[in-house]
């Protein structure tokens, strides 16, 4: 019996191959359980969050995304979402155009890094990630894993 194929042998090993790219960067992953709220979770150790949306098919793959605590001032440029994923030379000649983007300024929060996203998307202070976190529970089926410092790492190093 393996936990990471059905029984028709197949599988989906994301999650080992994440764990293993984490450990080389001296991470590790804890599931956080369902069966608590995530507002009780103390994230004040966690580097950030890797969220698994589970799919509604049987056949369908899952979607993994982070999010991610940055505790500066951040400046983005906001671009109009006709300029997202488009290749330059698909553009019409306005387009092309160079110009100068508004830039809107956001104080320290989460983002959600998923790659599905045109950009990184601002989710705000701790209670808007619990918001957050909440109503993407109730439209899905998902699992909250934080990432962590390597626990083992950190004791090996103070003991030299």
């Amino acid at each position: 019996f393996n936990a990471h194929k059905n029984f028709l042998g197949f599988g989906d090993y994301d999650v080992n191959v994440l764990t293993a790219a984490l450990n080389e960067n001296e991470c590790d992953l804890e599931w956080h359980d369902n069966r608590t709220n995530i507002e009780a979770a103390d994230l004040s150790t966690s580097v950030g969050l890797i969220v698994h949306i589970q799919p509604e098919w049987f056949f369908r793959r899952g979607h993994w995304f982070a999010i991610r605590y940055f505790d500066q001032v951040v400046t983005a440029p906001v671009v109009p979402k006709i300029f997202v994923g488009q290749p330059r030379a698909a553009r019409s000649e306005y387009e092309r155009e160079e110009r100068d983007y508004e830039a809107k300024t956001y104080e320290p929060g989460f983002w959600n890094l998923d790659s599905k996203l045109p950009h990184p998307e601002f989710i705000g202070d701790r209670d808007c990630l619990n918001i957050y976190l909440h109503d993407l529970a109730k439209k899905n089926r998902m699992h909250v894993l934080r990432v962590v410092p390597l626990k083992s790492m950190s004791v090996s190093s103070s003991s030299t």
